[in-house]
């Protein structure tokens, strides 16, 4: 029992690991591409879901869109434009993040089912889209090209992640999108 104990604490470790490996070498425009196929895989499973299934794909893709632009506001933005010389591409950027984050508080109010829950999910899926390209097409390709340290930051957007999503997960940022399905 011991040897399976001691197993299972190694490949803990192991895992651990492997996990700080992959952190210290994610590249910053690689972790939010993939934060963006998420949320866009959420927009798209929200399109096909039950009334009951689409509260909880709405409070994930909720969650998941403000602990994303809290980590390119906190760190990704300034780091770019620092690096950039277009202060009008970050701030457009941040006011995309300001439309879907009222967008997002109107949606936390909601219940699931109210009739205009569904319409407003979508204008803001629309939004995010529309920032998403943006973001990936121009504003991504121009920081990398000037030098931005895309592995330093990764490692401070990861690291800045984990913590935000552990404290979701403690409760420390509670949803207040209502479940009730119609």
């Amino acid at each position: 029992m011991r040897e399976n104990q001691s197993k299972r604490q190694t490949t803990d470790a192991e895992e651990e690991e492997m996990e700080a490996e992959q952190t210290e070498s994610q590249d910053v425009f690689e972790l939010l591409k993939s934060d963006h196929r998420r949320v866009e895989e959420l927009f798209s499973r929200f399109e096909e879901a039950d009334k009951r299934t689409k509260a909880a794909i709405a409070e994930e893709t909720l969650m998941q869109l403000e602990i994303h632009t809290a980590l390119e506001e906190a760190l990704v933005y300034p780091a770019i434009r620092d690096a950039i010389d277009k202060p009008d591409m970050v701030d457009e950027a941040k006011e995309e993040h300001h439309i879907a984050k009222l967008l997002i508080k109107e949606l936390h109010k909601m219940n699931a089912g109210d009739e205009e829950f569904a319409p407003k999910f979508k204008v803001l899926g629309e939004i995010i889209q529309h920032h998403v390209e943006e973001e990936e097409n121009e504003m991504f390709p121009q920081a990398e090209e000037a030098g931005i340290d895309a592995d330093e930051l990764g490692l401070e957007v990861a690291k800045r992640k984990a913590k935000l999503m552990q404290k979701n997960e403690r409760g420390g940022k509670k949803s207040s999108t209502r479940r009730k399905a119609a």
